[in-house]
């Protein structure tokens, strides 16, 4: 008769897998680690030898990059582009959530099913209809330009995320509520909301990091310099390399990727178990 392993060894994993994946590991994190690098060298050590180590931690990059190449400017719209973005992306998203997973109304598969075809569209297809209808409306380099697209092409992931995750919510829970006398908003905010924070903090991150990195729409939607988004701001610096040199855009491009790298590190243990959790079901 077979001996059942202990559960400690059941979840050692092989040393080549462990090899396997810390080569996986060691790919996926060199291009950041080379771009950080790049970014301490003085000018003449990266013209030398893009392979080297710098040979102190220079930080004259970054201090050129925010005097010169205008970088805080654009840190600063890209900061309130993407809170707006997740404040819009949040309040409504938890909304459809709750109408899609919990309400009964007519034809809910119908609407569910349209809001999710928008994942099949590619954005180059769409581009132009949404500059002239935001030229139509008078909102070209506004926040208003930014943020609704953004939560356009961001509503049906965060919808199907956040609907999984309350169908695992039991519909005990919200018929006790009601019995108790609370109505629909209340139970909502009350008592949904604080069960799917796990949830809310994975949709910050993933509508945080689309809003963050987006180019296209941005380069699109705004032509006043002054309002430019970071992704676009960096592209005007690298257009500064004769000027500024090449060292600061590394600079640049370190303070733009390591804000979510950040975040994703304090938040990585709720993001896994929320993803897990809200693929329970669908």
């Amino acid at each position: 008769m077979n001996r059942r392993k202990p559960s400690g060894e059941q979840n050692q994993i092989s040393p080549a897998v462990f090899v396997i994946m810390l080569i996986a590991a060691m790919i996926s994190i060199y291009p950041l680690i080379w771009v950080i690098l790049q970014s301490f060298k003085t000018e003449s050590e990266f013209l030398r030898s893009i392979w080297s180590l710098p040979s102190s931690l220079n930080l004259d990059n970054y201090v050129k990059a925010f005097e010169e190449a205008n970088l805080l400017t654009y840190l600063k719209n890209t900061v309130i582009n993407t809170s707006a973005t997740l404040a819009v992306d949040l309040v409504l998203i938890t909304c459809l959530g709750y109408a899609f997973s919990k309400l009964k109304m007519k034809f809910k598969k119908f609407f569910y099913y349209m809001i999710l075809i928008n994942m099949l569209i590619p954005t180059p297809i769409i581009l132009l209809p949404m500059y002239l209808q935001v030229v139509n409306l008078g909102i070209q380099n506004t926040l208003a330009a930014i943020v609704f697209p953004y939560y356009q092409g961001f509503a049906p992931l965060g919808l199907i995320l956040i609907k999984n995750y309350m169908d695992n919510i039991p519909d005990e829970i919200i018929e006790s509520a009601k019995m108790d006398g609370c109505g629909t908003y209340r139970i909502l905010w009350s008592i949904m909301v604080p069960l799917v924070k796990p949830m809310l903090v994975t949709l910050a991150i993933l509508g945080g990091m689309n809003a963050w990195n987006e180019y296209m729409w941005a380069l699109v939607s705004i032509s006043d310099t002054s309002k430019y988004t970071l992704s676009v701001g960096i592209a005007v610096i690298r257009d500064k390399i004769a000027t500024i040199g090449y060292t600061p855009v590394f600079a640049a491009l370190t303070v733009s990727a390591m804000v979510f790298v950040v975040i994703y590190l304090f938040a990585q243990k709720t993001f896994v178990r929320s993803i897990t959790a809200g693929a329970v079901k669908g």
